[in-house]
């Protein structure tokens, strides 16, 4: 048995750094888009994920983009509707679903925020360089696979246990 403790611990020690860095650009992120533009990051994402996708999505389809729980996305988009940067139609193909539809309110919106996101990643990435930061997505890219079965995991144990 080794004499470190548990914050020795490498794998501990970087956990919680990551932890503390992604608590870090979030918050940083929020209050930036917020001071800069009044709109929140997972507005932000909502609109962008949905410029990309020509205009047109349905909240689960943002939810898995977003990384958000579905209630919480139907609590986001009823505050971008009353905003005017969403619209909420019924789906043509499936009446128990609805689309969510980018406004030219929210294009607006996204194109002025825009130069706010390129602000924030310039200043979290500005130390790293190109190599740095290929090994830094292939880490992020594996600690999210692990997340994601880790999910996959507790949803089946769910399951069983019904």
């Amino acid at each position: 048995m080794s004499n470190k403790t548990e914050l020795e611990d490498p794998i501990t020690e970087a956990f919680t750094l990551f932890m503390q860095a992604s608590n870090a650009v979030q918050k940083y992120s929020d209050s930036t888009f917020y001071k800069r533009s009044r709109l929140s990051t997972s507005k932000y994402s909502v609109l962008q994920i949905l410029a990309m996708s020509d205009g047109r999505m349905t909240p689960s389809e943002i939810s898995r983009w977003i990384l958000r729980e579905r209630h919480n996305v139907t609590t986001l988009v009823a505050r971008m509707k009353r905003e005017g940067l969403v619209e909420v139609e019924p789906s043509t193909t499936d009446r128990r679903s609805v689309n969510i539809i980018l406004t030219d309110k929210g294009r607006q919106k996204l194109e002025q925020a825009t130069p706010v996101a390129q602000e924030i990643l310039e200043k979290v990435m500005k130390s790293l360089s190109e190599r740095s930061v290929n090994g830094f997505m292939k880490s992020l890219n594996i600690l999210k696979q692990n997340a994601y079965d880790g999910m996959a995991a507790l949803a089946e144990e769910k399951r069983r246990n019904r």
